[in-house]
């Protein structure tokens, strides 16, 4: 649904996106991670039409953002990290006025606010900041367009707002929407991801879905073994996997696992020590996010 070749963006001198390249597959939700300034918004900016690309090509759902704008625009929905509705005119009016840009029916509008449970009648500029985000996501899918930029969902929101645009966003999805959603919060990245791509400095630094990118950092492997009785041979013949104790547990961290293991079991042997667990932890996408970006 979405496809990048050599995205580039500058800004007079300065490089915001460098000659990125990605695929977005039908049906997917792409997360899209990076730090401050390192080019998340400029991109989607860049594929809804609304900055001018600098050099490369970019199709969404089957049209060239250069050359095919009005039905690119036609074939998104977009939701910036900025509500941008209109404040002085309440919901149903807002999403009355959208409807007529894109030639929807109105009934259209009356579904849409039961389905998002809005209140109508309420201007936007009163709602909370909670309502304010799923109002903006309602206008923004609307038209029942293929493909959602949705660039920082879920920023400023409490616990309990996050949690419904979230619900929101997995519906969408399930409903076959394909979503582009930029996000600092890992847990959200890795929790509704299909496949994650990772930009530092304007450059893609990491892609692919949340196992394969946790395997980059295979060096950190986490490994908790419980034990029946904590034996200090254990901790000081397996020095070189940084052990450290945790209540009834040891902690291991090894590159190769099977060396671990195999090194383990000749010691547990060796002094008799009997073995009730051993788990595997991958690093989370916070671990990777914050490795790949150093």
């Amino acid at each position: 649904m979405i496809h990048v070749e050599n995205l580039t963006k500058y800004y007079d001198d300065l490089l915001a996106v460098d000659h990125i390249n990605f695929d977005v597959r039908k049906g997917e939700i792409f997360g899209f991670l990076g730090p401050n300034g390192a080019g998340k918004t400029t991109t989607v900016r860049m594929l809804s039409c609304l900055t001018k690309i600098t050099e490369g090509e970019a199709y969404i759902n089957g049209y060239s953002v250069k050359k095919d704008k009005k039905m690119v625009k036609k074939s998104i929905g977009v939701v910036q990290d900025t509500a941008n509705l209109y404040g002085d005119l309440t919901v149903k009016q807002n999403l009355k006025f959208i409807a007529e840009l894109y030639g929807v029916d109105k009934k259209r509008v009356n579904e849409i606010i039961k389905e998002f449970e809005l209140p109508a009648d309420r201007k936007f500029e009163k709602l909370s900041f909670g309502f304010k985000k799923r109002a903006t996501l309602a206008a923004a899918v609307l038209h029942n367009p293929p493909v959602l930029f949705l660039d920082e969902p879920t920023v400023g929101l409490d616990v309990r707002s996050s949690y419904a645009i979230q619900k929101l966003i997995l519906r969408l999805n399930k409903e076959g929407h394909t979503i582009f959603l930029t996000t600092h919060n890992m847990q959200i990245a890795e929790k509704l991801s299909h496949r994650i791509a990772i930009i530092n400095k304007g450059k893609i630094v990491a892609i692919g879905n949340k196992y394969q990118l946790k395997t980059l950092l295979k060096k950190k492997i986490k490994i908790e073994v419980e034990i029946s009785n904590i034996q200090k041979q254990i901790t000081s013949e397996l020095q070189t996997f940084s052990p450290r104790i945790e209540g009834n547990k040891v902690i291991f961290f090894a590159e190769d696992v099977h060396e671990f293991l195999e090194q383990f079991y000749q010691i547990t042997k060796k002094y008799n020590i009997k073995t009730k667990s051993i788990n595997t932890v991958l690093p989370s996408i916070e671990d990777v996010f914050l490795e790949v970006t150093k």
